[in-house]
């Protein structure tokens, strides 16, 4: 094919974990632990539970509706 571009040669510095071009990605930081900001944590389980309840709420009052109108 005249439009396919030749693969990239391997080198011998390649190890088997590397990337096929050549770089690594960023090392990952260390981070510290979650206990660090428990109140941050409480307050998005909290908005993921609420946004849970209301999606349940939202799909139960549509299927409710539904079935109304059928009568």
């Amino acid at each position: 094919m005249a439009g396919a571009p030749a693969p990239l040669p391997r080198t011998s510095q390649e190890g088997a974990g590397s990337h096929p071009l050549g770089w690594d990605p960023a090392p990952i930081p260390n981070r510290p632990p979650s206990e660090e900001h428990p109140v941050l944590e409480a307050f998005f389980s909290a908005l993921l539970v609420l946004v849970c309840v209301g999606v349940l709420a939202f799909a139960g009052l549509t299927v409710k509706k539904l079935y109304q109108g059928q009568r």
